[in-house]
């Protein structure tokens, strides 16, 4: 093989090495962003949640305080029969 046949195989071959790591560096960047993104949407899903559990939990107090107040009212309004004979 000639010398500039040589050379052209060489600058051929750095050529498609180039251009194999570009196409490697892409899919890591690529792969990279997705993963970020899944992890954006794991995160937001997670504190989605979070907020659907915590609202939950407070209508479930709510509703617990509610009851309390309720029997409450009916222990003193029996507590005031009792005292009062029912009238």
């Amino acid at each position: 093989m000639s010398n500039m046949g040589q050379s052209f195989q060489a600058g051929k071959a750095q050529a498609q090495g180039e251009c194999q790591a570009e196409r490697a560096a892409q899919c890591v960047r690529d792969g990279a962003g997705a993963t970020a993104c899944a992890v954006t949407d794991t995160a937001g899903a997670a504190a989605d949640s979070a907020q659907l559990q915590e609202h939950r939990a407070a209508g479930t107090v709510q509703q617990a305080a509610e009851q309390v107040a309720q029997t409450a009212a009916g222990a003193a309004a029996g507590a005031n029969d009792a005292v009062t004979g029912g009238h």
